[in-house]
């Protein structure tokens, strides 16, 4: 959807003034639109994601009494999101 031209006007001088009042406010928005957050949801719903299937393998191995599928599961559901936090929480000190 395009916006005509005098709208997009009214949402420049918006912003501008927006700017001016609150600088604080019009970063923050400004960092709420970026890549990092998109990054930080996928990361975040990719680590639920291991550990629920983890779990589930966990639950397998056990009701068929297979220990490779639990291991397998266990380091799902705790390793690799331990190893993927740390990461993040490291990258974040820089």
């Amino acid at each position: 959807m395009t916006l005509r031209d005098d709208e997009r006007r009214r949402l420049v001088e918006i912003e501008r003034g927006l700017s001016e009042d609150d600088p604080r406010l019009a970063r923050r928005l400004a960092h709420f639109g970026s890549d990092h957050l998109s990054r930080q949801v996928v990361t975040f719903v990719a680590l639920c994601a291991c550990f629920v299937v983890g779990l589930a393998l966990v639950a397998a191995g056990a009701q068929l009494r297979f220990w490779p599928v639990s291991a397998l599961g266990a380091v799902l559901a705790v390793v690799v999101p331990a190893v993927v936090t740390w990461r993040v929480w490291l990258r974040g000190e820089d």
